[in-house]
Protein backbone atom coordinates (compact mmCIF):
# COMPACT_ATOMS: atom_id res chain seq x y z
CA UNK A 1 0.00 0.00 0.00
CA UNK A 2 1.71 2.95 -1.18
CA UNK A 3 0.37 4.91 2.01
CA UNK A 4 2.36 3.26 3.87
CA UNK A 5 6.19 5.22 4.40
CA UNK A 6 8.17 2.45 5.52
CA UNK A 7 7.97 -1.82 5.35
CA UNK A 8 5.47 -4.24 6.54
CA UNK A 9 7.24 -7.64 8.53
CA UNK A 10 5.00 -10.21 6.41
CA UNK A 11 6.17 -12.90 8.17
CA UNK A 12 4.35 -11.64 11.16
CA UNK A 13 1.43 -9.92 10.22
CA UNK A 14 0.15 -7.84 7.45
CA UNK A 15 -0.11 -4.60 9.48
CA UNK A 16 2.05 -2.20 9.53
CA UNK A 17 4.26 -1.59 13.18
CA UNK A 18 3.96 2.16 12.94
CA UNK A 19 3.05 4.75 10.72
CA UNK A 20 5.20 7.93 10.28
CA UNK A 21 3.14 11.46 9.68
CA UNK A 22 3.90 12.51 6.10
CA UNK A 23 6.68 14.93 5.48
CA UNK A 24 8.59 13.53 8.56
CA UNK A 25 11.70 11.76 8.28
CA UNK A 26 13.84 9.26 10.18
CA UNK A 27 12.20 6.39 12.41
CA UNK A 28 9.39 5.32 13.94
CA UNK A 29 7.09 7.60 16.84
CA UNK A 30 7.69 4.47 19.46
CA UNK A 31 5.95 5.23 22.92
CA UNK A 32 9.57 5.07 24.34
CA UNK A 33 10.39 8.42 22.12
CA UNK A 34 7.20 9.73 22.73
CA UNK A 35 7.28 9.48 26.53
CA UNK A 36 11.32 10.51 26.13
CA UNK A 37 9.48 13.78 24.36
CA UNK A 38 7.36 14.31 26.86
CA UNK A 39 9.71 14.10 29.86
CA UNK A 40 11.99 16.78 28.05
CA UNK A 41 9.51 18.77 27.31
CA UNK A 42 7.95 18.87 31.27
CA UNK A 43 11.72 19.03 32.19
CA UNK A 44 12.51 22.42 29.78
CA UNK A 45 9.26 23.67 31.13
CA UNK A 46 10.35 23.01 34.95
CA UNK A 47 13.77 24.88 34.15
CA UNK A 48 12.30 27.61 32.47
CA UNK A 49 10.09 28.63 35.17
CA UNK A 50 12.26 27.97 37.74
CA UNK A 51 14.61 30.36 36.02
CA UNK A 52 12.02 32.97 35.66
CA UNK A 53 10.82 32.58 39.12
CA UNK A 54 12.40 34.52 41.40
CA UNK A 55 12.16 34.16 45.41
CA UNK A 56 12.63 36.40 48.45
CA UNK A 57 16.37 35.13 49.93
CA UNK A 58 19.80 36.17 49.60
CA UNK A 59 22.74 34.48 49.38
CA UNK A 60 26.06 34.91 51.22
CA UNK A 61 28.75 33.23 49.13
CA UNK A 62 32.98 32.74 49.88
CA UNK A 63 34.69 35.75 49.08
CA UNK A 64 38.14 36.44 49.01
CA UNK A 65 41.09 37.38 51.30
CA UNK A 66 42.75 40.41 49.90
CA UNK A 67 46.78 42.22 50.76
CA UNK A 68 45.51 45.87 52.41
CA UNK A 69 48.42 47.50 52.21
CA UNK A 70 48.30 48.43 48.50
CA UNK A 71 45.30 50.28 49.38
CA UNK A 72 47.26 52.62 51.73
CA UNK A 73 47.93 55.66 50.65
CA UNK A 74 50.43 58.18 52.64
CA UNK A 75 51.56 61.59 51.90
CA UNK A 76 53.74 63.62 53.83
CA UNK A 77 55.94 61.00 55.59
CA UNK A 78 57.95 58.28 55.61
CA UNK A 79 56.25 54.69 55.44
CA UNK A 80 57.96 51.41 55.67
CA UNK A 81 56.53 48.79 53.08
CA UNK A 82 56.26 45.73 54.48
CA UNK A 83 57.05 41.66 53.19
CA UNK A 84 54.48 40.26 55.15
CA UNK A 85 50.33 41.07 54.27
CA UNK A 86 47.57 41.98 56.27
CA UNK A 87 44.46 40.55 54.38
CA UNK A 88 41.25 41.82 54.30
CA UNK A 89 38.35 39.70 54.07
CA UNK A 90 35.04 39.78 51.49
CA UNK A 91 31.87 37.98 51.54
CA UNK A 92 30.22 37.78 48.08
CA UNK A 93 26.65 38.69 48.00
CA UNK A 94 23.73 37.97 45.80
CA UNK A 95 20.66 38.82 45.60
CA UNK A 96 17.73 38.23 43.25
CA UNK A 97 17.69 34.81 43.21
CA UNK A 98 15.44 32.67 40.99
CA UNK A 99 14.10 29.32 42.20
CA UNK A 100 17.11 27.25 40.68
CA UNK A 101 19.65 29.42 41.73
CA UNK A 102 18.08 29.33 45.59
CA UNK A 103 17.93 25.32 45.64
CA UNK A 104 21.64 24.98 43.72
CA UNK A 105 22.89 27.20 46.49
CA UNK A 106 21.17 25.39 49.19
CA UNK A 107 23.56 22.49 48.49
CA UNK A 108 26.78 24.43 49.32
CA UNK A 109 27.56 24.13 52.87
CA UNK A 110 29.71 26.94 52.67
CA UNK A 111 26.66 29.27 51.28
CA UNK A 112 24.21 31.00 54.21
CA UNK A 113 20.92 31.85 52.45
CA UNK A 114 18.88 34.34 54.05
CA UNK A 115 15.26 35.89 54.26
CA UNK A 116 16.05 39.10 52.02
CA UNK A 117 14.27 41.12 54.67
CA UNK A 118 16.74 39.85 57.20
CA UNK A 119 19.48 41.71 55.20
CA UNK A 120 18.01 43.89 53.34
CA UNK A 121 14.81 45.26 55.72
CA UNK A 122 12.80 47.64 53.48
CA UNK A 123 15.79 48.58 51.80
CA UNK A 124 16.07 47.88 47.55
CA UNK A 125 19.76 45.81 46.88
CA UNK A 126 20.67 49.18 45.25
CA UNK A 127 19.60 50.82 48.96
CA UNK A 128 21.59 48.00 50.49
CA UNK A 129 24.60 48.73 48.81
CA UNK A 130 24.75 52.00 48.87
CA UNK A 131 24.42 52.57 52.86
CA UNK A 132 27.05 49.55 53.10
CA UNK A 133 29.40 52.20 51.07
CA UNK A 134 28.88 54.86 53.60
CA UNK A 135 29.47 52.33 56.42
CA UNK A 136 33.33 51.33 54.78
CA UNK A 137 33.33 55.71 54.12
CA UNK A 138 33.15 55.76 58.41
CA UNK A 139 35.21 52.71 58.98
CA UNK A 140 38.19 53.44 56.90
CA UNK A 141 38.19 56.85 59.10
CA UNK A 142 37.53 55.14 62.44
CA UNK A 143 40.70 52.54 61.32
CA UNK A 144 43.01 55.30 60.11
CA UNK A 145 42.35 57.71 63.25
CA UNK A 146 42.52 54.51 65.49
CA UNK A 147 45.84 54.35 64.05
CA UNK A 148 47.43 57.73 64.23
CA UNK A 149 46.06 57.72 68.26
CA UNK A 150 48.02 54.87 68.21
CA UNK A 151 50.95 56.21 67.50
CA UNK A 152 50.54 59.50 69.63
CA UNK A 153 48.62 61.76 67.69
CA UNK A 154 45.17 63.55 68.77
CA UNK A 155 43.28 62.37 65.58
CA UNK A 156 39.32 61.94 66.46
CA UNK A 157 36.17 62.40 68.56
CA UNK A 158 33.20 60.36 68.49
CA UNK A 159 29.47 62.25 67.93
CA UNK A 160 27.24 59.32 67.62
CA UNK A 161 26.51 55.64 66.96
CA UNK A 162 26.48 53.97 63.74
CA UNK A 163 24.18 51.17 63.53
CA UNK A 164 26.08 48.80 61.72
CA UNK A 165 23.64 45.79 61.64
CA UNK A 166 19.94 45.41 62.96
CA UNK A 167 19.45 41.28 64.89
CA UNK A 168 16.45 39.56 62.58
CA UNK A 169 13.23 39.50 65.31
CA UNK A 170 14.74 41.77 67.58
CA UNK A 171 13.78 44.84 69.60
CA UNK A 172 15.37 46.97 66.98
CA UNK A 173 13.83 45.72 63.85
CA UNK A 174 11.58 47.74 62.26
CA UNK A 175 12.34 50.75 63.89
CA UNK A 176 16.75 51.16 62.83
CA UNK A 177 18.08 50.19 60.23
CA UNK A 178 21.57 49.92 58.91
CA UNK A 179 23.45 52.87 58.13
CA UNK A 180 21.00 55.07 61.11
CA UNK A 181 23.24 57.27 63.37
CA UNK A 182 22.15 57.29 66.89
CA UNK A 183 22.94 60.36 68.53
CA UNK A 184 20.23 60.52 71.66
CA UNK A 185 18.43 58.34 74.24
CA UNK A 186 15.34 60.21 75.77
CA UNK A 187 17.61 63.14 75.32
CA UNK A 188 20.55 61.96 76.26
CA UNK A 189 23.51 62.45 74.62
CA UNK A 190 25.78 59.25 72.79
CA UNK A 191 28.54 60.06 71.15
CA UNK A 192 30.00 56.74 71.17
CA UNK A 193 28.84 53.25 71.17
CA UNK A 194 30.26 52.12 74.48
CA UNK A 195 28.14 55.24 76.23
CA UNK A 196 25.18 53.54 74.32
CA UNK A 197 26.13 50.10 75.64
CA UNK A 198 26.46 51.73 79.14
CA UNK A 199 23.17 53.46 79.37
CA UNK A 200 21.17 50.80 78.13
CA UNK A 201 22.88 48.07 80.43
CA UNK A 202 20.76 50.29 82.63
CA UNK A 203 17.58 49.86 81.77
CA UNK A 204 15.30 46.54 81.92
CA UNK A 205 13.48 44.66 79.36
CA UNK A 206 9.98 46.12 78.26
CA UNK A 207 11.21 50.06 78.82
CA UNK A 208 10.29 52.37 76.09
CA UNK A 209 13.01 54.58 74.92
CA UNK A 210 13.50 57.29 72.45
CA UNK A 211 15.80 57.16 69.82
CA UNK A 212 16.85 60.38 68.01
CA UNK A 213 18.19 59.02 64.79
CA UNK A 214 20.31 60.55 61.86
CA UNK A 215 18.93 57.92 58.78
CA UNK A 216 21.81 57.65 56.21
CA UNK A 217 19.50 59.86 53.70
CA UNK A 218 20.59 62.89 55.79
CA UNK A 219 16.70 62.83 57.58
CA UNK A 220 16.16 62.56 61.19
CA UNK A 221 13.71 61.16 62.98
CA UNK A 222 13.00 60.28 66.71
CA UNK A 223 12.09 56.15 67.26
CA UNK A 224 10.15 54.98 70.10
CA UNK A 225 11.74 51.04 70.88
CA UNK A 226 10.43 48.64 73.84
CA UNK A 227 13.28 46.95 74.95
CA UNK A 228 13.66 43.31 74.02
CA UNK A 229 15.42 40.68 76.35
CA UNK A 230 19.12 38.65 76.15
CA UNK A 231 18.45 34.91 75.42
CA UNK A 232 20.86 33.75 77.87
CA UNK A 233 19.51 36.23 80.60
CA UNK A 234 16.08 37.34 80.57
CA UNK A 235 16.82 39.98 83.02
CA UNK A 236 19.56 42.13 80.78
CA UNK A 237 17.64 44.33 78.22
CA UNK A 238 18.13 43.64 74.51
CA UNK A 239 17.90 45.88 71.65
CA UNK A 240 19.91 43.95 68.94
CA UNK A 241 22.12 45.97 66.86
CA UNK A 242 25.81 45.87 65.86
CA UNK A 243 27.14 49.36 67.04
CA UNK A 244 30.58 51.36 66.35
CA UNK A 245 31.03 55.05 66.85
CA UNK A 246 30.58 58.02 64.06
CA UNK A 247 33.52 59.47 64.92
CA UNK A 248 34.66 62.88 63.01
CA UNK A 249 38.19 63.68 62.37
CA UNK A 250 40.26 66.39 63.98
CA UNK A 251 41.01 69.06 60.81
CA UNK A 252 44.45 69.13 61.00
CA UNK A 253 46.65 66.25 60.43
CA UNK A 254 50.35 66.03 60.27
CA UNK A 255 50.51 63.92 56.99
CA UNK A 256 48.00 62.78 54.76
CA UNK A 257 46.49 59.29 54.75
CA UNK A 258 44.10 57.24 52.50
CA UNK A 259 42.64 53.56 51.94
CA UNK A 260 41.63 53.13 48.33
CA UNK A 261 38.82 50.75 49.02
CA UNK A 262 37.12 50.86 45.28
CA UNK A 263 33.38 49.06 45.48
CA UNK A 264 34.08 46.97 48.80
CA UNK A 265 31.50 48.02 51.06
CA UNK A 266 30.79 47.73 54.88
CA UNK A 267 32.57 47.91 58.03
CA UNK A 268 34.27 44.54 58.73
CA UNK A 269 37.63 45.38 57.19
CA UNK A 270 37.70 47.94 60.25
CA UNK A 271 40.42 46.06 62.10
CA UNK A 272 42.41 44.88 59.20
CA UNK A 273 42.92 48.78 57.89
CA UNK A 274 43.86 49.90 61.31
CA UNK A 275 46.44 47.07 61.44
CA UNK A 276 48.00 47.89 57.82
CA UNK A 277 48.03 51.65 58.73
CA UNK A 278 50.21 50.83 62.18
CA UNK A 279 52.29 48.38 60.08
CA UNK A 280 52.92 50.99 56.65
CA UNK A 281 53.88 53.78 59.27
CA UNK A 282 56.58 52.19 61.36
CA UNK A 283 59.22 50.10 60.85
CA UNK A 284 59.69 46.28 60.48
CA UNK A 285 56.87 43.73 59.76
CA UNK A 286 53.74 43.77 62.42
CA UNK A 287 52.82 40.15 60.72
CA UNK A 288 56.38 39.09 61.06
CA UNK A 289 56.88 38.54 57.45
CA UNK A 290 53.78 36.18 56.45
CA UNK A 291 49.85 36.16 55.59
CA UNK A 292 47.31 36.76 58.38
CA UNK A 293 43.76 37.40 57.52
CA UNK A 294 41.40 39.92 59.30
CA UNK A 295 38.25 40.82 59.80
CA UNK A 296 36.55 42.64 62.30
CA UNK A 297 34.89 46.42 63.10
CA UNK A 298 37.09 48.58 64.56
CA UNK A 299 35.60 50.98 67.52
CA UNK A 300 36.83 54.86 68.69
CA UNK A 301 37.47 52.76 72.19
CA UNK A 302 39.73 50.16 70.28
CA UNK A 303 37.41 46.94 70.44
CA UNK A 304 36.75 44.93 67.56
CA UNK A 305 32.98 44.90 66.91
CA UNK A 306 31.12 41.30 65.81
CA UNK A 307 30.59 40.88 61.47
CA UNK A 308 28.36 38.88 58.89
CA UNK A 309 29.72 36.42 56.92
CA UNK A 310 32.38 35.08 58.87
CA UNK A 311 31.88 31.06 58.25
CA UNK A 312 31.89 32.39 54.53
CA UNK A 313 35.38 34.51 54.47
CA UNK A 314 36.57 31.42 56.46
CA UNK A 315 36.28 29.03 53.69
CA UNK A 316 37.74 31.33 51.68
CA UNK A 317 41.06 32.47 53.90
CA UNK A 318 41.07 28.20 54.34
CA UNK A 319 40.98 27.60 50.11
CA UNK A 320 43.72 30.51 49.57
CA UNK A 321 46.03 28.25 51.81
CA UNK A 322 46.23 31.45 54.64
CA UNK A 323 47.42 29.86 58.19
CA UNK A 324 45.82 32.27 60.63
CA UNK A 325 42.80 34.21 60.57
CA UNK A 326 41.79 37.00 63.39
CA UNK A 327 38.68 37.11 64.02
CA UNK A 328 36.09 39.20 66.46
CA UNK A 329 35.93 37.29 69.93
CA UNK A 330 31.97 38.96 70.27
CA UNK A 331 30.83 36.19 67.61
CA UNK A 332 30.22 34.39 70.52
CA UNK A 333 31.14 30.71 71.74
CA UNK A 334 28.47 29.10 69.21
CA UNK A 335 29.86 30.78 65.95
CA UNK A 336 33.91 30.32 66.81
CA UNK A 337 32.97 27.13 67.10
CA UNK A 338 31.39 26.89 63.68
CA UNK A 339 34.54 28.65 62.20
CA UNK A 340 37.15 26.20 63.89
CA UNK A 341 34.80 23.19 62.49
CA UNK A 342 34.94 24.94 58.44
CA UNK A 343 39.15 25.75 59.53
CA UNK A 344 39.69 22.39 59.82
CA UNK A 345 43.19 21.54 60.58
CA UNK A 346 45.16 24.27 58.41
CA UNK A 347 43.64 27.71 59.30
CA UNK A 348 44.29 29.06 63.24
CA UNK A 349 41.34 30.90 63.96
CA UNK A 350 42.33 33.81 66.46
CA UNK A 351 39.61 35.56 68.48
CA UNK A 352 40.67 38.82 69.96
CA UNK A 353 38.36 41.54 71.44
CA UNK A 354 40.19 44.88 71.45
CA UNK A 355 42.97 46.09 68.83
CA UNK A 356 45.72 45.71 71.60
CA UNK A 357 45.05 41.91 71.50
CA UNK A 358 45.45 41.69 67.86
CA UNK A 359 48.49 43.41 68.46
CA UNK A 360 49.32 40.73 71.23
CA UNK A 361 48.28 37.71 68.48
CA UNK A 362 51.05 39.66 65.69
CA UNK A 363 53.50 39.48 67.96
CA UNK A 364 52.95 35.81 68.99
CA UNK A 365 53.02 35.34 65.78
CA UNK A 366 56.61 36.82 64.94
CA UNK A 367 55.39 40.20 64.50
CA UNK A 368 57.13 43.38 65.62
CA UNK A 369 54.70 44.58 67.55
CA UNK A 370 57.58 46.90 69.35
CA UNK A 371 58.18 49.04 66.72
CA UNK A 372 54.60 50.44 67.06
CA UNK A 373 54.82 51.23 70.96
CA UNK A 374 58.50 52.62 69.89
CA UNK A 375 57.12 54.82 67.70
CA UNK A 376 54.58 56.09 70.12
CA UNK A 377 56.70 56.66 72.52
CA UNK A 378 59.33 58.75 70.59
CA UNK A 379 56.17 60.66 69.12
CA UNK A 380 55.10 61.57 72.61
CA UNK A 381 58.24 62.42 73.57
CA UNK A 382 58.66 65.36 71.34
CA UNK A 383 55.18 66.77 71.98
CA UNK A 384 55.72 67.26 75.12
Amino acid sequence: DPSFHGETDTATTAEPTAQRPSGVGGGWLTPRKIMVGMLATVVAVVVGTGLLVKVDYVALLPGSARDTEPLVVVVGTETYPSDGEVLFTTVRFRSKLNLIQYLWLKLDDEVEILPAETVLGDQTPEENRAANLELMTDSKEIAISVALERLGYDAISSDGVVVADVVPDSAAGGFLELGDSIVAVNGRPMPTALDLIEFLQERPPGVELTFDVERADGSAESVTVTMGARDDDPSVAFLGIVPFDRVSLNDERPFEVDIESGRVGGPSAGLAFTLTVLDYLTPGELTGGGEVAVTGTMAFDGRVGSVGGVPQKVAAVRDQGIDHFIVPEALGEEELALLDEIAGDQLEILPVRTLDEALEVLAGLGGDVGAVDEFAAQHLSLIH
